[in-house]
């Protein structure tokens, strides 16, 4: 417990060397193994803390997976509390976009990533556990 408790420490204090301007964690080895997320899940966290408002379908066509992959990435980055997803018109998700060949009608998911600071506040909890 001693050791967790002075890597916190270590953590806290040089914060900076963890975050970019953007939020991105520069530690991608230390973040996976707190978190225990695998390659593809640091990767899709990755593009989510780069890009707002993703769907699934922006997600399949970058990273050139079936949807159902990228849908269980995204069900244990949210089972985590890493990510928020909320309900968008299709229409509105196209005209946000720029993408010309959806329908206008019927709904979607999109995933965003939570504060920052809210992470780092569930990653000390994690590592204290």
């Amino acid at each position: 417990m001693e050791i967790i408790t002075r890597k916190l420490k270590e953590i806290e204090d040089i914060n900076e060397k963890f975050l970019d301007n953007k939020g991105v964690f520069k530690s991608i080895k230390l973040f996976q193994c707190i978190l225990g997320l695998n390659d593809l899940e640091s990767k899709i966290f990755s593009y989510l803390l780069k890009n707002e408002k993703v769907s699934t379908i922006e997600l399949t066509k970058f990273f050139n997976m079936d949807r159902s992959s990228i849908q269980r990435v995204l069900q244990n980055l949210f089972e985590l509390n890493l990510i928020k997803r909320e309900p968008m018109s299709l229409k509105r998700y196209s005209e946000m976009k720029d993408y010309k060949g959806l329908k206008n009608r019927g709904y979607l998911y999109v995933y965003s990533v939570r504060e920052v600071s809210y992470i780092k506040i569930q990653l000390t909890k994690l590592l204290n556990k």
